[in-house]
């Protein structure tokens, strides 16, 4: 496992040098600014969930525990300072490409600093190649400093209060296939294929057309020309069908529905969320 892989999944259990302090809101450019509808795809799960704002309070404060464990046995740690106000755009790919400029200059290929910003990947890509291999040992392992400052944020609970996290994940997944069987979605769905085969493309929907291998030929190869003329013809039908809004509507009312059938596992997961983020910002200095 790679610490780029480690420091993911530390985040999805929720996710002495100083790095350069990132940007403040009014200093920091949105290279590709959301769409309306993209502002728009809000699903109930997302309560439940840590949006990357989240992830990186969660992280910022992992950072800082890490690096006085990492002080402790005589190693170095430089912290990332994530920005913690971001716009929630989870779902901008969930149902794949939607965003008319993205698909024409992109295809289906995501842009370094669409869904993270560019910045805080460069800072990880550098310090994870920095590592020394006496720092690799004391952050790895089960008594390794990563682990303690995961622990550290999240005490170990009572095994009567347990809650499977990775429930809601499941439940967004089915929710996701679901919806596209409504009769509604599913008419949707038809008429974008008729509208895909009137451009000249046919796929069976629009996550076919995205996973079509020609595209990833390599895994540094560029949006080729043929990609980003399915990928505009992709936005164009799901726009001309109204097919994000009927499957955006559709996973709304199954997201809804589960949440009244089971309304202590909701709770507990929307306590167990909030008692993450309180111990986090404990952890993490007062904002300037």
């Amino acid at each position: 496992m790679t610490f780029r892989t480690a420091r993911i999944l530390v985040a999805a259990l929720v996710l002495a040098g100083c790095a350069t302090p990132a940007p403040r809101p009014q200093e920091r450019a949105e290279p590709f600014p959301p769409t309306e509808q993209v502002e728009d795809l809000r699903l109930p799960f997302d309560a439940y969930t840590l949006s990357l704002s989240g992830l990186y309070t969660v992280a910022n404060a992992q950072d800082l525990l890490t690096r006085e464990c990492m002080a402790a046995r005589g190693e170095a740690w430089e912290i990332i300072e994530r920005p913690t106000d971001l716009a929630d755009l989870r779902n901008r790919r969930r149902y794949g490409v939607i965003e008319p400029g993205i698909a024409e200059h992109f295809g289906y290929h995501v842009p370094v600093g669409l869904l993270t910003p560019r910045d805080v990947e460069q800072r990880y890509d550098a310090r994870d190649s920095g590592l020394s291999e006496t720092q690799k040992t004391a952050l790895s392992g089960a008594g390794g400093c990563t682990a303690e400052a995961v622990i550290r944020l999240r005490p170990a609970r009572k095994p009567d209060r347990k809650v499977d996290q990775g429930l809601v994940e499941r439940l967004s997944q089915r929710s996701l296939a679901d919806a596209r069987g409504r009769p509604e979605v599913a008419q949707a769905l038809g008429d974008w294929r008729d509208c895909l085969r009137e451009l000249g493309f046919s796929y069976p929907d629009p996550f076919a057309a995205m996973a079509d291998t020609a595209w990833w030929p390599t895994e540094t190869a560029p949006p080729s020309a043929p990609e980003r003329a399915v990928a505009v013809a992709d936005v164009r039908c799901k726009e001309r069908t109204g097919l994000v809004a009927r499957w955006y509507a559709a996973e709304t009312a199954l997201q809804q529905a589960e949440i009244r059938r089971r309304p202590a596992y909701f709770q507990a997961l929307g306590l167990g969320l909030a008692g993450e983020l309180a111990a986090a910002k404990a952890v993490l200095p007062p904002a300037r």
